[in-house]
Formats: structure tokens, sequence, C-alpha cells
């Protein structure tokens, strides 16, 4: 999953949300000193990617995107992400736009103390508004050229990901379809690992 659904797929805890978010960059590697709730987002995280790799919605929507790719996942990732926010009301019963303002905010204040390399990445988050540009598929391109980008030449050398927009685009309602068969049973997986206390979350029951 993308940066969004680490953050949606989150106890009610800013610093829980931040350590799901900054696990990736991390590396998995969380900082000496930081909160429980912090350490918590973390495992999180990696419990989140290793159910959506091993899902058979999540591969269907790869394998529509080719049968080769070395980037399909990534695609797929941030496709989800524009799905969520497309399906919002249907898992939420916060609005997005009062949700991601309240991340933002929130955000600002947790991370004053953070490592800077940690500190740094939120704060790009947070000023970019990132999590908000998926918003439409003409989203979704931009955010490609972006990552592009900032893509390694070894990796750029076997594949990116603005290549894979125009079957993305092709194969959207399908992936959709995948996507809302997908989903439910992310949010059933996170609430059984995590033990969540639903009373103050935003999870639509």
């Amino acid at each position: 999953m993308n940066w969004l659904s680490h953050v949606f797929l989150s106890k009610a805890s800013i610093e829980y949300q931040l350590g799901n978010l900054l696990a990736d960059p991390l590396k998995g590697k969380c900082w000496q000193g930081a909160s429980a709730h912090t350490q918590e987002g973390f495992k999180m995280h990696r419990r989140i990617d290793a159910f959506t790799d091993s899902n058979s919605f999540f591969r269907r929507s790869k394998s529509r995107l080719g049968e080769r790719g070395y980037l399909k996942g990534v695609v797929i990732d941030i496709a989800y992400d524009y799905l969520l926010l497309k399906n919002w009301d249907t898992y939420s019963s916060i609005d997005k736009v009062s949700f991601l303002q309240a991340f933002y905010r929130d955000a600002s204040i947790a991370i004053t103390d953070y490592p800077s390399d940690a500190k740094l990445f939120a704060q790009r988050i947070i000023q970019s508004k990132i999590l908000s540009h998926y918003s439409t598929i003409e989203g979704l391109l931009t955010t490609f050229e972006r990552l592009d980008t900032r893509l390694s030449k070894r990796i750029l050398s076997k594949d990116n990901t603005v290549s894979y927009f125009p079957s993305l685009k092709r194969e959207i309602d399908d992936i959709e379809q995948d996507f809302l068969f997908f989903f439910p049973l992310m949010i059933d997986h996170f609430k059984q690992e995590s033990g969540l206390q639903l009373d103050g979350h935003w999870f639509k029951q």
C-alpha cells in the first residue's frame, strides 16, 4: 500500500500514523526513544505490506498491467491510494478533507523532536500536501512523473512508472473492482492484527 493507505490504516494516534508512514523511507528501522505508538505503527506497516503482496486481488490488479514489469507493484500501490480517495465515504466516517487537514496539523506538531531524516520526510509530505495529489487520474500521472525523477539509474534502466499510465488508465475500472474486493479485507486484517477498538476511530462501522 502507498502513503495515504498507511496513514488511514492506523489507530487514532498521530504517532501511530507517522510510524506507519515513516517505516518505508526509514527502511523499517525505528529510532531509539520513539514512542510505543510509533513503534507499533512501524510494525503494522510491515504487516500491511505483507498482506497486500500476498493478496489475490492485488496480484490480479498487477497482472492487468501486463505479464512483466519491475515497478507494477509500485504503480498499483499508488493507484489504490487514488481509489481510496475516490471511494472514501464507503470506508470513512470522516470526510477526506477533514481527515487530511487533521493529519497535516497534528503531524507538524508531533515531528518537532523527531530525528532529522524522519522529520525531513514528514515535512515534505506535510508541505506538499501530497496525500491528496492522487484525487484525479491526471494527478496519478503527475505523481508518476515526479517519482521517476527520484528513481536511481539502476532502476530506470529496468523500468519506470510513467510507462504504465496508458495501461492503468485503460484498466482502471477493472482495477477499481479489485480494490473494492481487496480493501474491506485489508481493513479486517488491520483490525485483527492491531486489536483496534473502534470507539473514536474513523472507520465506518
